[in-house]
């Protein structure tokens, strides 16, 4: 298996480890191939659901925030999911919604 497969297999077991508790992700897309972060953001999400696991990720790719908005379309969890733009110089996060979210895809607005 590729880093991609064993990126994922290793997630999805975290996520089993941490019910009802929190899993931190750095970097959350490495290793990962664009086209399968959608896939990856639904594993996420609904192991996260079904495990009562809350979960901060980090990224640095675009193509991560916006494979996160394809989820934020097939699901209607408002407030399930929520991007946190961390900026300099700012004591809070930039919180967006999963709206602001498929709304920044849908424009090409930049929310990492």
């Amino acid at each position: 298996m590729g880093d991609g497969m064993w990126r994922m297999l290793a997630m999805a077991i975290a996520l089993t480890q941490c019910q009802g508790g929190v899993l931190l992700v750095d970097e959350i897309d490495t290793g990962l191939h664009h086209t399968v972060m959608a896939n990856m953001w639904r594993l996420v999400f609904l192991a996260a659901r079904e495990l009562d696991v809350q979960v901060f990720a980090t990224t640095h790719s675009n193509d991560c925030v916006f494979s996160l908005a394809t989820l934020c379309q097939e699901t209607d969890s408002e407030n399930k999911v929520t991007v946190q733009r961390i900026e300099p110089h700012r004591l809070r996060a930039v919180p967006y919604s999963q709206t602001e979210i498929r709304i920044a895809a849908e424009r090409n607005i930049e929310v990492r």
